[in-house]
């Protein structure tokens, strides 16, 4: 059987690597290099302890609250496209307590296995760096560290070998010390991971090219309409067919899909970061700043923090300097120092794909049976990588038996 997977992310590489694994004869195609957009800018975590849908109670009127502050860490850009509307109103929809709490167990039954299958793709040969180091959540508000607790509670009973404790006075001292004193506290996880995204791209290239997967990179593709309702790939001047078509490109996914009159429910949510290099008295371990939605991933060779969440129309890359900077100036309300830097640091940007419930896309076109969509992970394209590319090579041989296809199915939501 042959296949075309059009976008070289995390999603698009291992629905790639696990096609192949099935006998697929696989063609990768993108615009840009592997990793580039999102896949490449964000925090690098591996988490099941916050694998949680982005529309949550109180979260739009929070955004909408913060419309007017030009560093907040979530925030919506004002438009008037009917389409705009109609996608914030539909997320709105979805922030109540029952919703999320549908979406939660939906997410944490996709990430109860992704730490094994990283564990597999690491003893089939793909090289990537990896850290086990347990994840700290520390929270201004004692209300937010109650919340997430309870939630934690709920991943507990889903995910396996999954733990997790709350951090107060003396023990939160001293797992992260230089912390403020006025933090209502932390909560530590165990069974998280962190990597490095890039690394995570470029190996499952490697992988992927081992095992005989054709790329074409560096070259637009658009789907058109073919007979008897089937699909080409347009690449340039050639035209190419196959018997399976899977689309993981990320927020620009329905510029793909235009091609043949085709568009799902996706916006982009953009998020800042800055690589900061190493220091003695840098952070050691992985840190979520809970209130400023900021995540510190230390690697081998840098520190990434990343965060923000800015919901707007389009696939909008422009770096807002003001914004980025947030990130920084947030720092000050959970430490009483940071490592100062020897030179200003430049903030990168990345286009996360948002749906309106915060579960992603896995699964066919309704009027197009061969063409899988693959996207809409928020900010867990990295970490539900894995178990997003098996499912899809699942559901290329219909052999796919998740019990939540309904709850990804594409034509879910009323365009």
């Amino acid at each position: 059987m042959k296949t075309i997977v059009i976008g070289a992310g995390a999603i698009g590489l291992s629905s790639a690597y696990y096609l192949r694994k099935a006998g697929h004869e696989v063609t990768v195609i993108d615009a840009g290099q592997p990793g580039a957009k999102a896949s490449g800018h964000n925090a690098g975590w591996v988490v099941p302890s916050m694998s949680t849908p982005v529309p949550a109670p109180g979260m739009m009127p929070q955004a909408l609250r913060w419309m007017l502050r030009k560093d907040s860490p979530l925030y919506v850009s004002p438009s008037i496209s009917p389409k705009y509307l109609g996608f914030m109103l539909q997320m709105l929809r979805n922030c109540t307590t029952a919703r999320f709490e549908a979406g939660l167990e939906v997410l944490s039954h996709l990430s109860r296995e992704t730490l094994q299958l990283f564990d597999d793709m690491a003893a089939d040969g793909v090289s990537f760096e990896a850290h086990n180091d347990p994840l700290t959540m520390l929270y201004t508000s004692a209300s937010n560290l109650d919340k997430h607790a309870a939630e934690l509670e709920t991943m507990e009973g889903h995910i396996e070998d999954f733990k997790w404790r709350l951090l107060e006075g003396s023990d939160l001292a001293r797992e992260v010390p230089g912390t403020v004193p006025q933090l209502a506290g932390g909560l530590q996880t165990y069974g998280d991971r962190s990597l490095d995204p890039a690394s995570l791209t470029q190996g499952l290239t490697a992988a992927c090219r081992r095992d005989g997967v054709e790329f074409r990179l560096g070259r637009r593709a658009r789907l058109r309409s073919a007979t008897h309702g089937s699909v080409t790939v347009e690449v340039g001047q050639e035209a190419l067919s196959a018997d399976k078509v899977v689309v993981a490109a990320g927020a620009w996914t329905n510029e793909i899909l235009a091609g043949i009159g085709s568009s799902i429910a996706l916006a982009s949510g953009k998020g800042y970061g800055y690589d900061l290099p190493l220091q003695p008295d840098g952070p050691q371990h992985p840190m979520y700043l809970a209130e400023a939605k900021v995540a510190i991933t230390p690697l081998n060779s840098k520190v990434r923090i990343a965060g923000t969440m800015g919901f707007g129309k389009g696939t909008n890359e422009r770096i807002s300097r003001v914004r980025a900077e947030g990130l920084l100036k947030s720092l000050p309300a959970y430490f009483t120092q940071w490592p100062s830097l020897p030179t200003p640091a430049e903030p990168w940007t990345g286009l996360r794909p948002m749906t309106p419930d915060g579960l992603p896309i896995i699964g066919p076109l309704p009027k197009h049976h061969d063409v899988l969509i693959a996207t809409g992970h928020a900010m867990l394209g990295v970490s539900l990588a894995p178990p997003t590319g098996r499912l899809i090579a699942e559901l290329a041989v219909g052999e796919a038996s998740s019990r939540h296809l309904s709850s990804l199915a594409a034509d879910r939501f009323k365009l």
